[in-house]
């Protein structure tokens, strides 16, 4: 057996250079068919402006998490009449001590929240604050250490045009990145919780809700709480609108938001040529709900609603989304035209009632 392995170690010691050779003439031999990229020197404006975004993303995902959520729905059949049922969504870290934003759409009706760090740390997470006509939820965990955050931007002083940056976490997965422009920059009212969404084509998808919008910055001016269809734009509430909510919020404050009591449709063209309205603006009541703050405060049916607060008013989206961002009692002050007469109303909001909650006007 010795003389056996000493034969074989022989026989390896000069075959093993023979194959060497071999595949070093093989190598010198052939020709590649690929371009190996030269070793450039300098900096280029692209490489600058790709480590710039590289940098962002350094910075802000440390602070992206995901939220898990787990309701209960009423199963169809069975003994059990609930069973559990878990959806996803996104949040952002604004404070060390662990407290975090998302959309209250994501954490609506939870029996169960849990908050996946960055480092894909798992931790329960509680409720401190929420409000559905902002679509903002304040949450909180606890943890042995300070947590990375995100500043608040100024929404104010966006720009058609200006970078867009959207993370987080779409259909649940790792957090992500999308990068794109402002389409539209929103806008948000003085005194009112009222607000026009900030549109972006950075895209956002399902799970991304609650995720932030930042600036070129790193800075949140936004916090996404819808997306188109296919996914191509995202639409987010105004971080200035949540700067003015969270105090109050944290105040424990239980705020009623303002109800009209009317139902409306647009002015049409053959209306505005009859009214002599230059420009199509205008909202036309089509009932008044009676015993209601508009009935009371003298709106009729066919009115036309020309602003709110001194803000031209377009559409009854317009006008839901002014009047939803004030609280009950509040004096709304309506410019109307009312058959060939502008008249002015003041007329204080009222609580929606109970049996119309699930209707809109």
């Amino acid at each position: 057996m010795a003389i056996a392995r000493s034969i074989l170690f022989l026989l390896v010691l000069v075959i093993l250079p023979l194959a060497l050779s071999a595949d070093e003439k093989l190598a010198k031999s052939f020709t590649p068919i690929w371009r190996d990229a030269p070793l450039t020197e300098g900096d280029t404006e692209l490489e600058r402006l790709n480590r710039a975004f590289v940098q962002l993303a350094d910075n802000a995902r440390p602070a992206i998490v995901q939220i898990r959520v787990t309701t209960f729905h009423e199963a169809k059949s069975g003994a059990n009449p609930e069973q559990p049922f878990g959806s996803r969504g996104s949040g952002f870290i604004i404070d060390p001590q662990g407290y975090i934003l998302t959309a209250q759409h994501v954490i609506d009706k939870a029996k169960e929240i849990e908050v996946r760090l960055a480092d894909s740390q798992r931790l329960p997470a509680r409720i401190v604050a929420a409000d559905s006509q902002v679509d903002l939820a304040i949450l909180q965990i606890v943890t042995e250490r300070p947590l990375p955050f995100l500043a608040l931007g100024d929404s104010d002083k966006i720009r058609v045009g200006d970078l867009a940056v959207v993370f987080g976490y779409p259909f649940g997965r790792e957090s992500s990145m999308n990068l794109g422009i402002i389409s539209r920059p929103g806008r948000s009212y003085p005194d009112s919780a009222s607000y026009e969404f900030i549109q972006t084509d950075a895209g956002a998808y399902a799970g991304g809700s609650g995720g932030p919008l930042l600036n070129s910055k790193g800075h949140i001016i936004g916090m996404i709480t819808m997306a188109s269809e296919r996914g191509n734009m995202g639409f987010a509430t105004p971080i200035n609108v949540i700067k003015k909510m969270i105090p109050r919020l944290l105040g424990g404050e239980k705020l009623v938001w303002g109800w009209l009591g009317v139902q409306m449709a647009e002015v049409s063209l053959d209306q505005a040529k009859t009214l002599g309205l230059l420009l199509l603006k205008g909202v036309v009541v089509r009932s008044v709900l009676p015993g209601q703050p508009a009935a009371r405060g003298g709106i009729l049916k066919q009115d036309i609603i020309l602003s709110v607060n001194d803000t031209q008013v377009g559409s009854p989206r317009d006008v839901l989304r002014m009047i939803g961002g004030l609280e009950a009692g509040r004096v709304v002050k309506l410019t109307i035209l009312r058959q060939g007469k502008t008249l002015h109303l003041s007329v204080p909001l009222g609580t929606k009632p109970e049996s119309l909650k699930e209707q809109r006007g």
